[in-house]
């Protein structure tokens, strides 16, 4: 009789000292473990985990043993796991019903066979999301693939055994209520959620997973415009606040000091994006100007180095082929490390410029980089530039704008301007 058990293969340790999860199969006295990754292909979790995060089978418990509740999504990963195990007693019943013998080969080799993961790629929402990360990543699209990523993560929480062809209008306004009170989420973050999960089943429909006649958005169905407030709010502060940042004194070489460069780098450089700034090198410095392409929209910039922006890079040396110490290229090799690097690095700056809205005696403040971004072109603005020269905030209206209004002015009149909003 063949005896079926999850359990943490204490065996194969590992360098964080987390163990994997495996089926043991157990027949006439031998046993053999089968990682459960072999088993639930689909999922992108990987099921390891310390000993302290692990509840081993008791005999009532019929060899299921599961994370316990110290492990993160523990009950997502719990109820992969007894799909998992009924699977191999599915199995095992079905080798005794039909008096097959029984080898060990055979009976693991026909559980982690690829028939079974093809029919759940079919139906499961959360594994065809896996795909089209895989999908995107393979094309160097870090930046969507986490977005899939990060809506494939929520869908999980929220139905982790859900089929994408379960994606219909009640599906969508329970999604919306779980985003909105159980996670917190504003309307901008949940829009950006819903738009993500149209957008996976518009492919859907193109690989024939799911039908057009059952498309649940549309004016008349689930509309995103219509239910959702998904603008971001515009955010500036004063020149007065400005000042108040560039003159704090902090510690060179600080972390806050670092922000604050980083804060008003953008301001000088007429709201340069966090993302363009930390990949600036030194052969973005051309002919006393940068060079950059905007990374969200792709159009050329050149921006003249004026005295401030000239002090910020003396400040940093250049040791490297960044202007910033965020990069390492002997770190952050792949663009997923990079992007990686990105967001924990934006996290962190956002983080110590909020400390910085504190110590200025401005808490109230929610400081960012795109603030620096809204505070140029509103202060620009208020300094006497035209208004049809300047969108209303800087790149919300058409990208096309944005690039051009300063190519609207001769060069060196904008520079003129500018002098009145950076010299304080």
């Amino acid at each position: 009789m063949v005896t079926l058990s999850i359990v943490l293969n204490t065996t194969k340790k590992t360098v964080k000292e987390e163990y994997p999860v495996c089926l043991r199969i157990t027949y006439e006295r031998k046993s053999k473990y089968v990682a459960v990754n072999t088993i639930i292909k689909h999922s992108f979790y990987k099921f390891k985990c310390k000993k302290s995060e692990w509840k081993s089978a008791t005999i009532e418990d019929g060899g299921f043993g599961r994370f316990a509740k110290s492990k993160e999504d523990f009950d997502i990963l719990n109820d992969l796991l007894l799909d998992a195990l009924n699977r191999a007693k599915k199995l095992a019943k079905d080798y005794q019903r039909k008096d097959i013998d029984f080898t060990f080969d055979m009976f693991i080799n026909e559980l982690t066979e690829n028939k079974n993961d093809k029919k759940i790629k079919i139906n499961l929402l959360s594994a065809f999301y896996t795909k089209v990360i895989d999908d995107l990543e393979q094309q160097n699209k870090i930046g969507l693939a986490t977005i899939f990523e990060d809506t494939r993560n929520q869908l999980l929480k929220f139905k982790p055994n859900a089929k994408i062809v379960d994606v219909n209008l009640k599906f969508l306004e329970t999604f919306e209520n779980y985003l909105r009170y159980e996670r917190k989420n504003k309307d901008t973050t949940i829009s950006v959620k819903i738009r993500n999960l149209q957008r996976l089943l518009n492919i859907a429909i193109e690989e024939g997973l799911f039908k057009r006649d059952n498309y649940p958005f549309g004016e008349k169905k689930y509309s995103v415009n219509r239910r959702l407030n998904h603008k971001t709010k515009k955010r500036s502060v004063p020149i007065n606040v400005i000042s108040k940042i560039k003159n704090l004194e902090l510690e060179k070489g600080s972390a806050l000091d670092l922000a604050r460069d980083i804060f008003m780098f953008s301001f000088y450089t007429r709201g340069m994006n966090f993302i363009d700034i930390i990949g600036l090198t030194k052969n973005s410095i051309i002919d006393n100007e940068i060079y950059y392409i905007r990374s969200k929209t792709k159009q050329p910039f050149y921006i003249p180095i004026n005295e401030y922006i000239s002090a910020i890079i003396k400040k940093y040396g250049v040791n490297g082929d960044y202007l910033f110490p965020i990069y390492n290229d002997k770190i952050h090799v792949t663009l997923k490390q990079k992007y990686t690097r990105k967001k924990t690095a934006l996290k962190k700056v956002n983080a110590d410029l909020k400390e910085i809205a504190k110590l200025i005696g401005e808490p109230n403040i929610n400081l960012t980089t795109y603030v620096s971004r809204h505070s140029y072109a509103t202060n620009l603005k208020h300094a006497g530039v035209a208004t049809s020269y300047i969108s209303e905030a800087l790149g919300h209206q058409t990208e096309e704008q944005t690039r051009t209004y300063l190519d609207e002015f001769e060069k060196g009149v904008i520079s003129e301007f500018e002098k009145k909003i950076f010299d304080i």
